[in-house]
């Protein structure tokens, strides 16, 4: 999902984790809503294809340029049958239920609106919004039968392997650095699948990565892919330009930890800090989240003393001794991004 904003002066409190998703998610929910409610398979409108196009993967590919409604109809059935091969694992869901469900499903959770961006964005659903405020993804009829026969292909379920175990290591590589460019593991992935029937995919790994993950533009065109955690990409890439490049070696502890989304010399302060929050959030927040916002603040530099308010403004009581050293174990040991001053280099 694109990020749309980045923080840098607000305090802590303001860019967490979770605050970050939630933005995140009320930016998607503004952003569909203001896409016509037609698909490009409905309208013979110039004017409404043009706007159906302009929010369209296809759009960004094309650099604007708008082909006409027929030749992209061909396109997006043309595109269909290998793109749908890679698909992120929410988009795949919604697929499948659309196709379950006589071409129609609620969206059941509010983090299944990003998926259902992408898939608006792929030219195959759209949007509708009922009286008493559920929202309904259709997927297009015509596309119902390329899409399940697509499905049941070989080719289908090669590429899912595939795709699971990329997916898996670029999750590991952003929780190891905050942060990744595109450019490389789209490579590696059109490397992988070379010798498989698979055109254009270097535009379907593109597509999958703006969809499966958070992302931003650099002022050069560059996608890079963010941890949903990081909150200031521009201060990490600042800190980074002065550094010299070293030789990092990945070791399998760290890639499986970073699978896992915890290093293992960062779970004993981790479970610490657990113990100490359980019972003791606000009933409005759940500890698990709360204790993620807490080691994302620490994996980009936060003090002590900001993680600390933070804490309190999580907390129904007043922060004891106990919890306040486990803080401290926590800022001390959880290992920071590459870039931020660390106790324990990465």
């Amino acid at each position: 999902m694109l990020r749309t904003y980045t923080y840098h002066r607000e305090p802590w409190c303001d860019k967490t984790m979770s605050v970050l998703q939630e933005k995140q998610l009320e930016a998607c929910q503004e952003r569909l809503m203001r896409r016509p409610a037609v698909s490009i398979f409905d309208t013979e409108n110039e004017d409404e294809a043009r706007l159906i196009f302009s929010s369209s993967f296809y759009a960004q590919e094309m650099r604007g340029r708008f082909p006409g409604i027929n030749a992209l109809r061909r396109k997006v059935l043309n595109f269909l049958p290998n793109e749908v091969c890679l698909l992120s694992t929410e988009e795949d869901a919604l697929v499948k239920r659309m196709l379950a469900g006589n071409n129609e499903t609620l969206l059941a959770e509010w983090t299944e609106i990003s998926a259902a961006e992408a898939l608006i964005a792929r030219l195959w659903c759209t949007l509708e919004i009922r009286d008493d405020e559920t929202a309904a993804l259709q997927l297009h009829p015509t596309l119902a039968k390329p899409l399940t026969e697509a499905m049941l292909s070989g080719t289908y379920t090669a590429l899912q392997s595939l795709l699971f175990s990329f997916s898996a290591t670029l999750h590991s590589l952003l929780y190891l650095s905050g942060f990744l460019h595109a450019t490389v593991p789209a490579a590696h992935f059109c490397e992988m699948v070379k010798d498989m029937p698979l055109p254009h995919a270097e535009t379907f790994i593109d597509r999958y990565m703006r969809a499966a993950f958070d992302y931003t533009q650099t002022n050069i065109g560059e996608m890079l892919l963010l941890h949903p955690g990081l909150a200031d990409p521009n201060h990490l890439l600042m800190n980074l330009s002065g550094i010299k490049p070293t030789a990092i070696h990945l070791t399998q502890e760290m890639m499986l930890g970073g699978m896992n989304g915890i290093l293992p010399e960062e779970v004993a302060s981790t479970e610490n800090m657990r113990g100490m929050l359980e019972g003791a959030v606000r009933p409005d927040l759940d500890v698990n989240e709360a204790l993620e916002d807490l080691r994302m603040m620490a994996k980009q530099g936060a003090t002590l003393d900001e993680m600390k308010e933070v804490l309190e403004s999580m907390l129904f009581v007043l922060p004891t001794p106990g919890m306040l050293s486990a803080l401290s174990q926590l800022h001390l040991q959880t290992v920071r991004w590459m870039g931020i001053r660390s106790a324990v280099l990465n």
